[in-house]
């Protein structure tokens, strides 16, 4: 598993940075893609090199002195790693659809799917779809944090605990000397930090959020509900009459697809809890977060102007087809 993961990971550097170099050479990029192209090519080596500084947190001497250790990589550099894949996958699909949304409206004319006679301006000046745009944002944001605190309850086999939702051992929130002062040590942590820990001192209280298994899976469960009830308020308002009336169809397609996403989501979720952190769902409910951010992405794209080459290529289009008119009609 971790060889392939390690040649896919390579192949994807070179199917990217291969053509990259081969378009940037012959000078075929556009200037707006330019920087955000050049600028995920670093991001994939910065990658790399993460991956392998969290591969050698596991291989550290310290985590084979007892008997049938398991090596364990550090949460910290786990959601590191995650955290550039996710920016990176984020990146990607926001450009491919971005270049796609913008060919089809320097020749067809078309913008989020908009027949009503409306422009992409009237839309976009809308105070309606402006907050719209901005809840989708806030909401976005949302399920990157949920994804990356997921890195940490991923690193700490947090999710073996608790087994119950939405409870956790017969309450809504543990007892504060379990989410504050655990009675155990901490993973990945050196002695005198643990000697620290174990005289409760004030301003270590932080390190609960990334270090205590329990406190980390309490923060999951917190930050899934809170992105499950934003994605649902989103939805909703997308319902709305006045909203309704002011959004292009494609947003308004995309809002019911993230919603319905996060439902999906949910439920992997809590199967995954339930079921004691199985192996396939445990990949489902990872594979559920790209998808529900995805989704949330998909939305704010649906929301973006068209960009200035395809406006100037529309424009020339339009000129274009003018001449031919003049030209039949004089014929």
């Amino acid at each position: 598993m971790e060889w392939g993961h390690r040649i896919i990971g390579r192949t994807i550097g070179l199917a990217f940075v291969l053509p990259l170099t081969y378009f940037a050479l012959r000078r075929k990029l556009a200037r707006a893609l330019r920087a955000p192209l050049i600028g995920m090519a670093a991001l994939l080596g910065v990658q790399g090199v993460i991956g392998w500084y969290m591969v050698k947190s596991g291989l550290e001497p310290a985590n084979f002195v007892a008997d049938g250790a398991v090596p364990r990589v550090s949460q910290y550099r786990l959601a590191a790693h995650l955290s550039a894949a996710l920016v990176l996958y984020a990146g990607m699909f926001a450009a491919a659809l971005a270049v796609k949304a913008d060919w089809r409206f320097a020749r067809q004319g078309v913008w989020s799917r908009l027949a009503d006679g409306r422009s992409w301006e009237e839309v976009l000046c809308h105070p309606v779809v402006r907050r719209f745009k901005a809840q989708a944002a806030i909401v976005t944001g949302l399920v990157f944090l949920t994804a990356f605190s997921g890195a940490f309850v991923a690193g700490l086999d947090a999710g073996l605990m608790y087994n119950e939702f939405p409870l956790m051992n017969g309450r809504l929130v543990p007892p504060l000397n379990e989410l504050f002062l655990p009675p155990h040590p901490y993973p990945n942590s050196s002695d005198s930090d643990n000697e620290e820990k174990e005289t409760g001192n004030p301003r270590l209280w932080w390190r609960n959020l990334f270090e205590n298994p329990t406190t980390v899976q309490f923060d999951h469960r917190l930050l899934a509900m809170t992105t499950y009830l934003a994605t649902a308020l989103l939805f909703a308002s997308s319902r709305r009459a006045a909203v309704r009336a002011a959004l292009p169809p494609l947003a308004l397609r995309t809002a019911a697809q993230a919603f319905a996403m996060a439902n999906v989501q949910v439920v992997l979720g809590i199967s995954t809890l339930l079921y004691l952190v199985p192996v396939p769902l445990a990949a489902a409910h990872q594979a559920g977060s790209v998808a529900l951010l995805t989704a949330v992405i998909h939305v704010l794209l649906a929301l973006r102007r068209p960009s200035a080459a395809a406006r100037a290529w529309r424009q020339a289009n339009l000129t274009r087809e003018a001449r031919w008119k003049k030209v039949k009609i004089s014929v």
